[in-house]
């Protein structure tokens, strides 16, 4: 269910970005535009489609959503929202039909298909957890939101989009701006802005090793007038209620000591009966029920062994440069990936239904030593 939430937040981000009009980089005068129809703009109801790929998933949505606009205004002067969202085609499996409201105070997010209902202040529905589905799309809000400033922009001309005549936008973020929200890999992106109404219609992102990803509008309309009872939501009967600030309290790593993580699971933890010389245990962070994190340091460097029986990153593609090889570990076989240097190594593996995970600053050989260790 956290994955859903996760997911309909940041389509929630580039719902605003079609219906709102924000002052996205481009020229001068395009940026006026934008201000202009996000000022004009009262209400709105858009069909949007996303198509994404990420290290862990890649898929595709259609989602029909309603804004409606307060009146009121949050603390840094940017209008407050009533917001309707529903997922109409999912490319993943129980996201179908999935429905977000908001009346600008409290917000519910529903799982028809596990008949699950997240609530909680309208505030806290923009806040993160884990590693987004969708990240690409969460990275560009964040460096929508520095501003003009963050961003390197061509104006490439004009195109069609929908059979409407469109300004197409290339922008990257500024050096500064990629060390500030440490954004890792580079960032280029393309943004068609309709000439006539000033809002985007598409939008594409590549963000190198986090995924690459697309949002369209396949219709839009403005100022039309909606009703109030689009943004009223009453939890079906016998459907589960969970508070969001509880959630999100849930998947947040905790500091714990080796007694407490052992508890925690309901697996049985293990411990390296190997580190490479000088190394000792300096943290241990549990994350919910499902995974524990044991952090190793010393002066010729770090190395952590995770432990999980939930999903911890196995399909996140290699970096760029990096070696790849498959590897038998205890019986088990499994992928390890070696730094272009040769000093950084990830092993990860999975053996009676728990996956492991040991990676730090040490070589392959003794990722490999600390692996076949562990008991």
């Amino acid at each position: 269910m956290a994955r859903h939430l996760l997911l309909i937040v940041a389509l929630l981000g580039a719902l605003l970005l079609a219906a709102c009009g924000q002052s996205l980089p481009t020229a001068e005068e395009i940026v006026d535009r934008m201000e202009a129809a996000r000022a004009a703009t009262n209400d709105a109801h858009a069909i949007v489609a996303i198509d994404f790929t990420s290290p862990e998933r890649s898929g595709s949505l259609v989602v029909e959503g309603w804004m409606e606009k307060t009146g009121e205004t949050d603390a840094a002067g940017e209008p407050l929202a009533r917001l309707r969202i529903q997922v109409l085609e999912a490319s993943e499996e129980g996201l179908k039909d999935t429905l977000v409201v908001s009346d600008g105070e409290t917000f519910w997010l529903y799982n028809p298909a596990e008949n699950t209902v997240i609530t909680g202040s309208a505030s806290e529905m923009g806040e993160r957890g884990p590693t987004d589905p969708a990240g690409a799309a969460d990275a560009l809000q964040r460096i929508v939101g520095e501003g003009l400033d963050a961003l390197e922009l061509t104006v490439v001309g004009e195109d069609q989009i929908a059979g409407k005549p469109t300004w197409k936008v290339d922008f990257t973020p500024k050096a500064e701006t990629s060390a500030q929200l440490q954004l890792d890999g580079v960032i280029e992106g393309s943004m068609w802005v309709d000439e006539a109404l000033a809002i985007p219609l598409k939008l594409t992102l590549d963000a190198s090793d986090f995924g690459q990803g697309s949002v369209e509008v396949r219709n839009i309309e403005t100022n039309t007038g909606l009703s109030a009872e689009l943004f009223r939501f009453t939890p079906p009967p016998g459907a589960e209620v969970v508070q969001a600030a509880e959630l999100v309290s849930r998947l947040q790593p905790r500091a714990s000591t080796l007694e407490e993580a052992r508890t925690a699971v309901s697996f049985a933890l293990r411990e390296p009966g190997y580190l490479p010389a000088g190394m000792s245990l300096v943290e241990v962070r549990v994350i919910g029920t499902g995974t524990v994190i044991l952090n190793y340091t010393g002066e010729s460097g770090s190395v952590s062994v995770v432990q999980s029986n939930e999903e911890v990153g196995r399909d996140r593609e290699p970096p760029a440069g990096s070696e790849v090889r498959t590897v038998a570990v205890g019986g088990a076989t499994g992928t390890l990936i070696t730094g272009g240097d040769g000093q950084g190594s990830l092993l990860r593996w999975e053996q009676d239904g728990i996956r492991y995970v040991v990676a730090g600053t040490i070589s392959s050989d003794e990722a490999l030593r600390v692996a076949e260790g562990l008991e």
